[in-house]
């Protein structure tokens, strides 16, 4: 069984139904899924996943939410090698930049995949379905050594 942690910021309404929508993407036979918001979070909560995905809005002129600070500051001296991420965001272009460049150094498997922009109506359920398909194919890709 494979273990994935969905982090997100900020914990309200719109991202909590977003975050749902996506841990119900995930196969509950291959795989166990955690969601915590951004501010309860850890760099263990990270790297006890075999798979993460990131979230988050921006606040306050910044394009990553405060509540994401630690991590952020904890992802500059650490190995995330042999794990899968992916980063997601709503209408927030800058965001997922910010998050692309915050991960450049923590030895990820990153690729255009790997990152999500959803527009602000109703996410597309194929859209979140289709992409975090390809994150676990990804990871199982990589367990088998391929």
């Amino acid at each position: 069984m494979y273990r994935a942690v969905i982090i997100y910021a900020p914990a309200e309404d719109q991202m909590q139904q977003l975050v749902h929508r996506l841990e119900e993407c995930f196969d509950r036979d291959s795989y166990e899924v955690e969601v915590k918001a951004a501010d309860q979070s850890t760099i263990p909560d990270l790297t006890a996943a075999d798979l993460f995905l990131l979230g988050s809005l921006p606040d306050g002129g910044k394009p990553i939410h405060p509540d994401f600070s630690e991590i952020l500051r904890a992802l500059g001296g650490i190995t995330l090698a042999g794990r899968v991420g992916g980063v997601f965001s709503v209408d927030s272009e800058p965001t997922v930049q910010a998050f692309r460049q915050a991960l450049k150094d923590c030895e990820l498997v990153l690729s255009d995949h790997s990152f999500l922009n959803l527009r602000a109506h109703q996410p597309d359920p194929t859209v979140l379905r289709g992409w975090v398909a390809a994150l676990t194919r990804q990871l199982e890709d990589q367990a088998r050594g391929r």
